[in-house]
């Protein structure tokens, strides 16, 4: 089936004082995630926050590449059709031609006021007061900006990215998508943050990380009447119809990687990040954290376990707030 799009769900708070997203006194040592999402871009933005949503407690979201709005107005109807109406929507930062890449803008949006954008600030409100780490999945201008404005705080966040690539890349002339549309916030946030982890593009782009039209997921969305199910299916149907080779689930590995999954293997080592933003091994680099390999067995179970519905035999009868999420 190809689910039309159902009607917008009246959103929870999306913007206010930033008291209205501070932590809270009590129990403020949990853990805190920022997924900081360019959410409207690919396929695998979609499922990285419904992963994030399922497992992380103390969540908080904020968007980049930003474009008026459209992209935090997306992750909070979605975090809102997954039942995570308390976790904060942040707007963060808009890039001079973040409207010339694809957005998935056709379906019916919630209606927000004008957004609190002080993406850095909510970051260090929250990094001041618990453990925080942050999961950057698209451009790096917001985690760049908390690294200037708050210096002090780079030993206490723990930065997970996903992009750039060492060994090999479907584009060798360029860096990869998330550290090439903004090339001096990679390069700040490279050379600023304390051990950053790169769960690199070498590694992603792999067949095994492949969501197609033919996938389970996919067939599990255009089969699934739930509301969040037709949103991802439409989702699937704009991305495939403009890339119909698919998506590679990358940014759910970032995701796995942060909540400490054993997916991916890691070394580190001495990394140069050249005024492109591409990366290279070099004596005089930066000490990086990068991967080597992702096991793709045990990130299958592991998503697996985490949303079942990836699951070859993809019972459909699993609800999507149901069974063994890990929140």
């Amino acid at each position: 089936m190809n689910a039309e799009p159902v009607s917008p769900v009246t959103p929870a708070e999306f913007v206010g004082p930033l008291a209205a997203i501070a932590p809270t006194p009590v129990g403020d040592d949990a853990q805190v995630y920022v997924l900081d999402s360019q959410i409207g871009y690919d396929i695998d933005e979609l499922i990285a926050l419904w992963v994030a949503a399922r497992t992380m407690n103390r969540l908080i979201v904020i968007t980049s590449d930003e474009t008026r709005g459209r992209r935090a107005a997306l992750a909070r109807l979605v975090l809102d059709l997954l039942g995570r109406p308390e976790v904060p929507v942040v707007a963060g930062s808009e890039l001079p031609d973040s409207d010339t890449r694809f957005l998935f803008a056709d379906y019916p949006l919630p209606v927000v006021p004008a957004t609190y954008t002080d993406a850095a600030e909510v970051v260090a409100v929250h990094a001041e007061h618990a453990p925080t780490t942050v999961i950057g999945l698209g451009a790096l201008t917001n985690i760049a900006a908390v690294l200037c404005l708050h210096p002090h705080l780079s030993e206490q966040i723990q930065i997970v990215l996903q992009g750039g690539w060492l060994d090999h890349y479907r584009k060798p002339d360029r860096a990869s998508h998330n550290l090439h549309i903004d090339q001096t916030a990679a390069g700040i946030t490279l050379r600023m943050a304390h051990r950053p982890r790169l769960v690199l593009s070498t590694h992603t782009n792999h067949d095994r990380l492949r969501l197609t039209p033919d996938s389970p997921l996919v067939t599990w969305f255009h089969t699934t009447d739930t509301p969040f199910a037709q949103l991802a299916a439409t989702y699937c149907d704009r991305w495939f119809a403009r890339r119909p080779h698919g998506s590679w689930q990358a940014d759910s590995v970032a995701v796995a990687v942060a909540l400490g999954a054993r997916v991916a293997q890691f070394l580190t080592e001495p990394i140069l990040t050249g005024p492109d933003a591409r990366l290279y091994r070099h004596p005089t680099g930066k000490l990086l954290t990068v991967t080597t390999s992702i096991d793709h067995t045990s990130f299958d179970h592991w998503l697996a376990r985490v949303i079942p519905q990836t699951r070859p035999d993809n019972p459909a009868a699993e609800a999507i707030n149901g069974g063994d999420a890990d929140r």
